[in-house]
């Protein structure tokens, strides 16, 4: 969170809707302006998704994208230095070797145990390997991390590669169109460089990794898109496809609750040169872990016996005078009536961020273009909580989160529920549902997951742009590699979902090209005979 709204931050906010009325701007979507993208600002969190996420897509028409047939490319990324996982399960789900290093976050929050606990005394269960089979339950999740030290994908793929004759990396370059000719064929890319205007040729095919906003607002400012949005902006239109459609993204619910208000603060606001000095020297310490936000619960609130979830469980903890949670309320971006009553209350209290986090997204939304300037921001409109199932999953979920409170292991430590002023939702009945729905719709916002916008689909579907090896349909040469080909959106954070795409497209990519690369053995013979046929005629 400390790099939202700076200059690694594409700054996006959504469109004002009936959601994220507690907020300044209403929603926030940062996303990574840097090497590495959002995976170099997220959490780092290491989780997969479930087999039920990945099985959905192949049943959607796309052959491949199956759970078991996926794991190999999880797998193939990945560095783990967890060695009892090994002893689990061998190397079905984990293996050693790859760029990307996987660690336990150091553990240095005690409330985590609360937390823990609590969830325990309520019958959940705790799984030592969350990316395996078990997908009920929590778990601590693993980071992409060395030795304390977060590992983005820039460092785990770009400075391992940076040597490679065939890579050539252009910083601060902002693609502006892709080039097409009249066949529909790709020829190459229009870039910005210091106010300077480039085209890049492309020999064999372009690949578009620009995440979830910035791939569909490139794809239609090239011309392939919505065709009736395209006329409307008057860009002529190279391909009608459902660009921008099929928006999905994991809707969030804050929940705060206050610990330990008669106790002595036991933290210093000097405490953070101690803090840095551990972390610099030791790579330890609080500045090494991300809290209690890796103690991660996968619960169903429909019925918790079933194999899948429809929340996850997210948790903050800031203890008093920890200075954070100012960068925290900065982050956020709350209403000053909001943001002036958690200061107040974190005077007094330690504070607890209980977060339920809906899993799927019944009613997708989609991205617009507001102008044709490639520098301007597209439109966003998420479409949150437009399906009714979504409003009754996360009540559920807040009930679930009052039960957390209620338990032995939270009571030991003098449990409040800060009381948000909301003055509309005050006006209803206190905890009744119709409470609860203003509340969702005043703190609900985005976990910074959006994929879908780029969805790779079969021919019968209309909704599709592009196939199951990546390719753009209806035009040559050009494939989307990212977030935004997923048809729905997987039941967890996104990052290392995100790497698995990467690895399998590459594989796809080399694939392809080696066939059309090597040469037959017919065509080996043929040009052995007339090289053959060249020395002969020069030695005469």
């Amino acid at each position: 969170m400390s790099l939202f709204n700076t200059k690694y931050d594409w700054k996006y906010y959504t469109e004002k809707s009936n959601t994220g009325l507690g907020y300044k701007k209403g929603h926030h979507w940062p996303r990574g302006k840097l090497l590495g993208g959002t995976g170099s600002t997220n959490a780092h969190l290491y989780i997969r998704g479930n087999q039920k996420d990945y099985d959905t897509w192949e049943e959607q028409g796309n052959p491949g994208w199956n759970w078991r047939k996926l794991i190999k490319y999880f797998k193939r990324s990945e560095d783990n230095k967890i060695d009892y996982l090994f002893e689990l399960t061998g190397n079905e789900f984990h293996s050693k070797g790859g760029p990307q290093k996987i660690e336990h976050f150091p553990d240095v929050e005690m409330m985590k145990i609360v937390v823990e606990e609590g969830a325990y005394e309520l019958g959940e269960v705790e799984h030592m390997d969350r990316n395996a089979n078990e997908h009920i339950g929590w778990a601590n999740v693993f980071g992409m991390l060395e030795d304390g030290r977060r590992c983005s994908p820039a460092k785990s793929f770009l400075v391992r590669s940076a040597n490679r004759t065939n890579l050539h990396v252009v910083k601060h370059a902002h693609v502006t169109k892709i080039s097409l000719n009249d066949k529909n064929e790709v020829d190459g890319v229009e870039l910005s460089l210091n106010d300077k205007k480039f085209t890049v040729k492309a020999k064999k095919e372009t690949i578009v990794s620009s995440g979830t906003i910035n791939t569909p607002q490139l794809l239609m400012l090239s011309g392939i898109g919505p065709k009736k949005h395209l006329e409307k902006m008057k860009i002529p239109v190279k391909k009608d496809l459902a660009v921008g459609k099929n928006l999905q993204d994991h809707f969030a619910i804050p929940f705060f609750v206050g610990f330990h208000e008669k106790r002595e603060p036991t933290t210093q606001p000097n405490d953070i040169v101690d803090s840095v000095f551990s972390y610099v020297l030791h790579h330890k310490g609080v500045l090494s872990g991300v809290g209690t936000e890796n103690l991660v619960g996968f619960y169903n609130t429909v019925n918790n016996s079933l194999p899948y979830p429809d929340v996850q469980i997210h948790s903050m903890y800031f203890r008093r005078l920890q200075h954070y949670f100012k960068g925290y309320l900065e982050a956020m971006d709350f209403t000053p009536e909001i943001e002036k009553y958690l200061e107040k209350q974190h005077e007094k209290h330690d504070i607890l961020c209980l977060v339920v986090n809906l899993v799927k997204q019944e009613d997708p939304g989609k991205i617009e273009l507001s102008s044709t300037d490639p520098f301007a921001h597209p439109k966003i409109f998420p479409n949150y909580l437009a399906g009714k199932s979504e409003m009754e999953t996360a009540i559920r979920g807040i009930r679930r989160l009052q039960e957390y409170v209620k338990t032995k292991a939270y009571s030991a430590h003098g449990p409040v529920h800060l009381k948000l002023d909301l003055p509309n939702c005050d006006l209803l009945d206190f905890d009744s549902d119709e409470y609860w729905q203003c509340y969702i719709r005043h703190m609900g916002t985005s976990m910074y997951h959006p994929v879908g916008t780029s969805k790779m689909g079969p021919d019968s579907d209309l909704d599709a742009v592009v196939d199951h090896e990546l390719k753009v349909r209806g035009v040559q040469g050009l494939r989307v590699i990212d977030a935004s080909i997923m048809p729905v959106i997987i039941s967890s954070t996104t990052n290392a979902a995100a790497v698995m795409i990467g690895e399998k497209g590459a594989d796809m990519i080399k694939e392809e090209w080696k066939k059309v690369d090597t040469p037959n053995s017919e065509e080996v013979q043929k040009e052995a005979e007339e090289k053959n046929e060249a020395d002969t005629e020069r030695e005469k």
